[in-house]
């Protein structure tokens, strides 16, 4: 008796959490002399904790189709286990640490790096096996585990991207088997887990022959970049440090440094064994490598405004800097981070982040955070304001008694509010970009997880309230352009009872 896997997701390649994941599965025992046959699946997840063990969390039985196989979609069972990480994770003996994710480099000074919370990221096995009766009126005996360790690795993903082999127009699809080995870092022309887009306008200053991925920040803003760590199949990576280098004005560097994940709060590829670490974050923004204390230069030199650009290399060692001379050390493209002024100064350094510059975070199509500042005016609203109300009896009727007359007053009585609640709204806009630099965002509108950044890093759960999505081009709207977004607050407004 066997077992055959006909048709399965590849394990030398990585998939998004909501792709169709499908196995087709055919038994030498069927067709056969048996009764009440069924093909049974085992979904196993690795625990997140010692001795990181594969448990089974799911149990499929299917009746054979018509030709004979069981087909099994497991996507949706797996993409329950998979999560964004939200959380810093410090990897010392403290544990889960209480802070964003987006502050990583602040909440522990020398852990620039982060693991992931353990379901960023899924290697998922698979135990195929069958059970029947050899007579009608007997029942079904189990054999299982006939074909094991039918593994599928995914990330969590959020909007369908378009398969490679469609064009605009086309059909959105699952991502492809081939999509995401896009976004491991194993070679110079690898882009990391950000859905942002190659900029022709810019080049690297330290290797010019490089592919560059620019974006506008200000000093003001956190940032954090995902990237693959498994060096095993289907990532490879060999990631091993970020390298960054500070430039002023003039293009002279002011300052660099190796950022290595085994040293300064992640994990090195060859030693990224468990779900964990097969993902993990870099603090990437400004206020993330003001906070750091590995190399206290960058706070020097961010703070003192002389930062024009910044430029972010993953390399494969620790001791080679990014040139064209030393291509084969990167495992990265060029992620260049342009330093300017915030557009809407209505108010002090100390106030005018707090009304008039939002930054949005959101879950992005290959499960990791994305950002974008909205610099223009915004406005804030509240609405959905809605009353408990009861109809208040007038009088002192509690306390009318003996010596004491019964009295109306006139502050009493009627239509009494007992609670307020409220719901904020915000209608933000980005500056002016170029067609390139906002097509990335429409994974904003598709996101399920959207939060808006205050001035300290905390993170405000937000619901985008925008029914469309319109993608501008310079063909049509003639750019650059600007973008408007509306959305609500996810908690109500505190009010007094």
């Amino acid at each position: 008796m066997a077992l055959t896997n006909e048709y399965g997701p590849s394990a030398a390649y990585l998939h998004g959490a909501y792709e169709p994941i499908t196995f087709v599965i055919t038994s030498s025992n069927y067709p056969g002399a048996f009764f009440k046959f069924k093909f049974i699946a085992d979904i196993y997840v690795e625990s997140n904790t010692t001795p990181y063990a594969y448990e089974l969390q799911a149990r499929i039985k299917l009746l054979p189709n018509l030709a004979g196989a069981g087909v099994f979609r497991i996507d949706k069972i797996v993409a329950d286990y998979l999560a964004i990480t939200t959380g810093d994770l410090s990897t010392s003996a403290a544990g889960f640490v209480n802070d964003t994710i987006h502050t990583l480099g602040s909440n522990a000074t020398t852990s620039i790096w982060t693991e992931n919370e353990g379901s960023n990221y899924r290697k998922i096995k698979v135990n195929f096996g069958e059970e029947y009766a050899t007579a009608a009126d007997l029942a079904p005996i189990e054999d299982l585990d006939l074909l094991v360790d039918q593994y599928v690795s995914c990330v969590m993903s959020a909007g369908m991207q378009m398969a490679p082999t469609y064009d605009e127009g086309g059909v959105y699809t699952a991502t492809g088997d081939n999509y995401l080995s896009s976004f491991t870092p194993i070679g110079s022309g690898k882009k990391i887990l950000s859905d942002r887009e190659l900029n022709g306008d810019y080049a690297s200053t330290l290797a010019s022959t490089i592919n560059v991925i620019n974006q506008d920040v200000t000093n003001f803003e956190w940032r954090t970049l995902g990237v693959l760590m498994d060096d095993t199949t289907p990532v490879f990576s060999n990631a091993v440090s970020a390298y960054v280098a500070l430039f002023d004005s003039t293009g002279s560097v002011l300052d660099a440094a190796f950022f290595t994940a085994s040293t300064d709060g992640g994990t090195a590829p060859v030693d990224s064994d468990h779900d964990f670490e097969r993902l993990q974050y870099f603090g990437v923004g400004p206020q993330n490598l003001t906070a750091q204390t590995i190399d206290t230069g960058f706070t020097t030199h961010f703070n003192a405004g002389t930062v024009a650009h910044y430029e972010v290399f993953f390399m494969d060692d620790s001791v080679t800097v990014p040139s064209n001379s030393t291509i084969a050390s990167m495992a990265s493209l060029c992620y260049r981070f342009e330093v300017k002024p915030p557009s809407c100064i209505y108010r002090s350094i100390s106030n005018r982040f707090k009304y008039n510059y939002v930054t949005l975070a959101w879950q992005n199509s290959l499960g990791a955070w994305d950002y974008q500042a909205f610099a223009l005016k915004h406005q804030r609203t509240t609405g959905k304001i809605e009353r408990k109300t009861f109809d208040q009896v007038a009088g002192n009727w509690d306390t009318a008694g003996t010596g004491v007359q019964f009295a109306y007053r006139g502050d009493e009585g009627g239509v009494t509010t007992t609670q307020v609640t409220a719901r904020q709204s915000m209608v933000a806009n980005t500056d002016l970009y170029n067609e390139n630099d906002v097509a990335f965002l429409e994974n904003l509108w598709l996101s399920p997880k959207v939060q808006l950044l205050n001035f300290d890093g905390s993170a405000i759960p937000i619901t985008i309230t925008g029914k469309n999505w319109i993608r501008k081009n310079n063909l049509n709207e003639g750019g650059p352009f600007t973008y408007q977004i509306t959305f609500e607050y996810g908690k109500q407004r505190p009010t007094v009872r």
